[in-house]
């Protein structure tokens, strides 16, 4: 139990406090008593209990350090040499999992601290400035001030065929085009909803199923992924691990580094405790000598193909801790500096960036001020030396709303003034606020974030077994704004409005300084505000931030900027504005109209300090992003359109012929507002607007435009011909609202030189969902029943061009036009078809069952700790070596996949039972289902998920209590007790061989642990960890007895006699290691016979089935048919109703698990926004469980029924 507390470091509670004070107060007497508490806990973990690192012994054919390899051979040799051969093939199979590394591996630890410099592994912003640079305030590409806005984007979770290895071309070629499709649905999805970047996890375990093995080809295929991404012209942050998540099992790594227990993955010792390991270091060079090499064909600053690659900066690792528990210099400060000289040594050249801590945690917490002062010290004593540091500081906030990011506090701790603040995980806390995404995105672009990714925007599905325990059970993506089939969430609408807002404005915003809201200091050769702030709110509620004196220069850094002050000043004279409104301070009784107060440079002032008030509201979410000081048609013209003020909120602006531009906002009865134009103008068009001619700041004419209720279009032109269409729309348009980007660029007027246009769209689109571009102005709709029929506006300078047959044409001639925005040059209307679809399936055939035979699997021998040690050895053996625990686990096999079978065969006379009871003792992780003779004798689940609001102590001592930890330590105990007793069988006394007993343990595992934050936890046991019989003992059975001198050997004996065999699917031998369901016959063509009744028949398209629990593991399969024509993106479920384990596979893909409970499942079978192609398909349902009640019931009730979203499917 000792080993547990060290594991989970409540025993370094007081050797950390000891080593603290020590360190800072120099006390003699706490240091005797340190070194004390060090060689206690030292005696305390050489006596622990041997559970507490999983079944592991010496007899394990590996070792703990290379240098014992030749001692643990021989031991493995003696077994061998016994008398009993049985266990020779599992042994074997022990040795090729785990055995260790013969290769020399040359030690890396004393070139790194001489070496590797952050200096040396800096991003060299003097050679490829031009391509990509950045400073504090945000990235600048090719120049333009450029945001970064992304959401996770995990490749490796998307359902598609595993694999272009065949020697089939034209199979391959087949599936290689199926994974295109399915990433160019899913890219367009994110992109239209206002991303112009995406986080991709690159999965180290999925690209390498064994030792030395590595695919990327078909659905594993990243450099055409990254192409694509090129295509569509998405940003792309590369996260290269090796470790990428807690989210995923073993972090990402791959199974077989994970099995290969001598290594020290990420160099943890014991949890919390790091010891440096030059074959853990060697494994991530070769993982990186792979996915670098495909990563500098496509970074910013290498031309290709689709002008420049997509990758701009690259992620090492992932919150990989800069401290050890609680706070002591435990860590390891080389891992970071190893990988960056490692993606140096292999020419990466775009910046480094990491994700290492987390706000405010590591930044302006009582203990984070505290170890600033300790590191001084240990510093001063040589004790640690500098840590290194990325190019960028990445780190993770939780809930930005509550605290808000404080850059001086940023720079302070990670010594890095001049790089922008990236934000690679960006959520709220518990993730499950209403509101929550659109919360987040728009308070981290009002605090100056040039950079995040959103986990868990997009639901993540979860084929196969890529998840971790915490996942597979407890988390799910419930809170996604976007779900598997792409239906968006009311947040998901709201966070869309938000992007395109911010990203309309984005030349004014991705390089700005926040200011107060009190008047600035402003030279201009034409009135511009210089001032914002909003009557009845606080200064906190406003949020000001200006446009960079010289961002609209074009140059990669500030210190290039200002050499070239002089020679630009004509661009200064007009900086945007943009001010974030937060109105939850405005009572919830009704919508209040606020008054916008501005302050003009070189203008009157009028009472509260401004020049001029317009009036508004802030819509719907109580929130408002609003622009200032905006020239329109700046490039082209020497007189362009200037916008000096506006109280209504653009969501997007889209680029037109001659500098024009159409503007797309709220109508009045949604978000009511002006718009205040520097010069006389003139509105035309069908909406009804006001127009109100001022003259104001020294003769300088102004004109309010005041938009009317209602939906239409209106167009503002100047006298110098440039002009504004702005579209109104209500609240049912906005929420089905497209944005299309591109990249744009025209001569500018004055340079005469291409100039970027920045933030400006190439097309929208509204009036159904489901709506993407794709290119520069080509439209499609994923047509479904929810979109059949709808009208749908579009407004681009040229008429969009269809991708598919799923938008028809209308001219304004038709009835069917919308008369609001009709007879406008730049304005197209379309129908979507399939307003006649009757149903989306057809028919089910082919239905299917089969049951799993349990004789006809490919059983092994697993030995126990009695069968491989001698008669003397158990003599001697007390509660450190228990009999009834296995040498092996699961993952020593290569078992890791969710399912391992296990089966005991006892004969069994009357004389063998020593009582009235036969018991079956069984601690397993984490659900075992157990058949005794064919019948089910129930089962029971060991799992803990820790509480997430628990402290840190308080949070390891209840992990304590409660075995199957989610994340971290696992505590030895956890077992069940089943009495079997009436379903053993025992022979007559007559029979001299004895009756036969069959046992089957289904043991179901979550996942193995991911390694996080310091957890030593990916080796913990999985699987049938431990097997006692009581009731009965053989003594007198073939053997001689007297060589044991325990009193107690009844109990001990009887271990030896109950020989048990293991069975599963070995997944270091398959080409996609997370696609079994663990039970080897799960792929068989055998043995399937035409079901008698006809479930998922017309007209509900539904079955209620009774599994009998008696009967074992139970199959179905149907074949599903295609989707009629132009509905492929119509998605099809299959909903999940009972208490019983249930698998799912669509084309030989594991899509979902059911686990017992009484909330249904929904599994996408096809179609969505990530879901399978919609093509003829073949559906696998695998079953089994047992009777929860007090009843003598055998059967589950198990519903099975075809959904199509949330409309069930049907005749009628």
């Amino acid at each position: 139990m000792a080993g547990i507390l060290l594991e989970s470091g409540v025993v370094l509670v007081p050797l950390a406090c000891a080593a603290l004070y020590v360190i800072v107060m120099s006390n003699v007497l706490l240091t005797v008593f340190g070194l004390a508490a060090v060689v206690g806990a030292g005696a305390v973990y050489r006596l622990r209990y041997h559970y507490s690192s999983g079944a592991r012994t010496d007899l394990v054919a590996t070792s703990k350090q290379p240098n014992d390899r030749g001692r643990k051979q021989t031991k493995e040799a003696d077994v061998l040499d016994r008398e009993n051969e049985d266990f020779r093939e599992i042994v074997q199979d022990a040795q090729e999992h785990c055995d260790g590394d013969n290769e020399t591996i040359q030690s890396s630890g004393a070139l790194l601290s001489e070496a590797t410099t952050p200096d040396s592994t800096k991003y060299d912003m003097e050679k490829h400035g031009g391509a990509l640079s950045y400073d504090h305030r945000c990235f600048y590409i090719d120049g333009r001030a450029t945001w970064v806005l992304a959401t996770d984007f995990d490749y490796w979770r998307l359902p598609i065929a595993l694999s272009a290895e065949s020697e089939n071309a034209k199979l391959a070629a087949g599936i290689a085009d199926a994974a295109r499709d399915t990433w160019k649905r899913a890219l367009l999805q994110l992109k239209t909803l206002g991303f112009n970047a995406v986080r991709i996890r690159f999965h180290w375990g999925f690209h390498s199923p064994s030792k030395g093995k590595y695919d990327f080809t078909g659905s594993r295929d990243v450099g055409s992924l990254l192409a694509l991404c090129e295509e569509l012209n998405i940003l792309v942050i590369a996260c290269v691990g090796p470790f990428i998540g807690s989210d995923v099992q073993g972090g990402g790594y791959p199974f077989w580094l994970i099995q290969r227990d001598h290594i020290r993955l990420r160099h943890l010792w014991r949890s919390a405790i790091k010891l440096w390991d030059d074959r853990f270091a060697a494994a991530e060079a070769e993982w990186f000598d792979k996915i670098i090499s495909i990563l500098t064909k496509h970074e910013v600053v290498t031309k290709n193909a689709h002008g420049r690659g997509c990758v701009v900066v690259v992620q090492l690792e992932n919150h990989l801790g800069a401290h050890g528990m609680l706070g002591l210099p435990l860590a390891l400060h080389d891992e970071t500096r190893l990988l960056a000289h490692m993606a140096r040594e292999r020419v990466l050249r775009v910046p480094l960036v990491t994700n290492n801590l987390n706000w405010p945690g590591d930044f302006s917490t009582f203990a984070s001020r505290m170890w600033i002062q300790i590191e001084k010290k240990l510093r001063a004593y040589r004790i640690i030396k500098e840590p290194f540091r990325a190019d960028i500081p990445g780190f993770t906030v939780r809930d930005i709303v509550s605290t808000p990011v404080d850059r001086d506090a940023m720079a302070r701790i990670t010594q890095s003034e001049t790089a922008p603040m990236v934000a690679l995980e960006l959520y709220d806390t518990d993730g499950k606020q209403d509101g929550s995404f659109s919360d987040q995105i728009e308070f981290a672009l009002s605090q100056g974030l040039s950079a995040f990714s959103l986990p868990g925007f997009f639901k993540r599905s979860s084929p196969g077994n890529v998840d971790s325990p915490l996942r597979t059970v407890c988390a799910g993506d419930d809170y996604a704004a976007v779900s598997e089939d792409g239906t968006l969430s009311p947040d998901a609408r709201t966070a869309r409005l938000v992007l395109y807002a911010a990203r309309a404005l984005e030349q004014q915003l991705a390089a700005s300084d926040l200011v107060g809201s009190r008047p600035w200091i402003l030279r201009a050769n034409r009135p511009s505000v210089r001032g914002v702030s909003i009557d009845f709110l606080s200064l906190n509620a406003v949020q000001v931030r200006r446009q960079w004196e010289h961002a609209t220069i074009g140059t990669q850094s500030s210190s290039s900027t200002t050499q070239n002050k002089s020679a630009n000043t004509d661009y200064n004279d007009q900086l945007g504005i943009v001010a974030y409104i937060d109105g939850r301070e405005i009572p919830v009784d009704g919508e209040r109209e606020l008054a916008f107060l501005f302050s003009l440079a070189d203008a009157p002032v009028l009472g509260k300090g401004c020049s001029f008030a317009l009036t508004g509201t802030l819509g719907p979410r109580q929130r408002g992003i609003f622009a200032a000081n905006i020239l329109i048609g700046e490039h082209i013209s020497e007189d362009p359109l200037a916008l000096t003020a506006s109280s209504k909120e653009i969501y997007a602006r889209v680029a037109l012929d001659q500098g024009s531009e159409a503007w797309v906002c709220a109508e009045e009865s949604v978000q009511s507002g002006q718009l205040f134009f520097l010069g006389k103008c003139h509105v035309s068009g069908h909406a009804e607007v006001e127009i109100v001619d001022v003259e104001h700041a020294k003769g300088h004419k102004f004109s309010f435009v005041i938009p009317k209720p209602g939906p239409g279009l209106f167009k503002v032109t100047s006298d110098s011909g440039v002009s504004v269409t702005v579209a109104l729309l209500s609240q049912v348009a906005l929420d089905t609202l497209a944005v299309g980007y591109g990249v744009h660029s025209c001569v500018d007027a004055k340079s005469q030189k291409d100039a970027p246009l920045a933030g400006l769209a190439t097309a929208v689109a509204w009036g159904a969902d489901g709506l993407t571009w794709s290119g520069v102005n080509s439209i499609d709709c994923a047509l479904s029943r929810a979109s059949a029929g709808k009208h749908i506006v579009a407004i681009s300078q040229q008429q969009p061009q269809l991708e598919s047959g799923a938008l028809q044409p209308i001219e304004d001639s038709d009835t069917n036009a919308d008369e609001a925005y009709s007879k406008h040059a730049v304005v197209w209307q379309f129908v979507a078809g399939g307003s006649d679809m009757s149903t989306i399936i057809e028919s089910v055939t082919d239905f299917e069952r089969r049951t799993t035979s349990f004789d006809n699997l490919p059983w092994k021998l697993l030995p126990t700790m009695a069968d491989l040690e001698t008669m003397d050895e158990i003599n001697v053996m007390s509660w450190q070596r228990d009999l009834g625990t296995f040498a092996y686990q699961a993952s020593d096999l290569g078992f890791n996949a969710s399912n391992v079978v296990y089966r005991c065969q006892v004969r069994l006379k009357p004389k063998h039972v020593m009582s009235g009871k036969i018991l079956l003792q069984l601690n397993v992780r984490h659900r075992c289902t157990l058949w005794v003779n064919g019948i089910n004798m129930s089962g029971h689940q060991t799992f803990y998920e820790r509480a997430g609001k628990t402290g840190l102590i308080s949070g390891y001592i209840e992990s304590l209590r409660n075995p199957g930890a989610s994340a971290g330590a696992d505590r030895w105990g956890g077992t069940a007790t089943f009495d079997v007793t009436g379903a053993m069988r025992l022979s007559n006394a007559e029979d001299e061989e004895g009756a036969l007993n069959e046992v089957i343990i289904i043991v179901e595992s979550f996942g193995v642990g991911t390694q996080a934050d310091g957890d030593n936890d990916a080796r913990t046991p999985r699987g049938l960890i431990s097997a006692y019989w009581h009731g009965f003992n053989f003594v007198g059975e073939d053997h001689d007895d007297s060589e044991i001198h325990d009193h107690d050997h009844d109990k001990r004996t009887e271990q030896m006699r109950a020989k048990w065999e293991i069975c599963g699917v070995d997944v270091t031998k398959l080409s996609n290691p997370f696609n079994s369901s663990g039970f080897p016959d799960e792929a068989t063509q055998a043995g399937w016979v035409a079901a008698v009744e006809h479930p998922l028949a017309h007209p509900q398209w539904s079955t209620r089935t009774q599994l009998n629990v008696d009967a074992g593991v139970q199959w179905l399969r149907w074949r599903l048919p295609a989707a009629p024509d132009g509905f492929a993106s119509e998605p099809v479920f299959l909903r999940i109703i009972g208490r019983a384990t249930v698998y799912v596979w669509a084309n030989g893909v594991l899509l979902s698990k059911h686990h017992p409970s009484n909330t249904e499942s929904l599994v996408l079978l096809r179609g969505g926004a990530c879901g399978l192609q919609a093509v003829d398909s073949q559906v696998k349902v695998m079953m089994y469980g047992w009777a929860e009640d007090s009843s003598d019931s055998t059967a589950i009730p198990v519903e099975l029924s075809l959904v199509d979203g949330n409309i069930e499917l049907s005749n009628e």
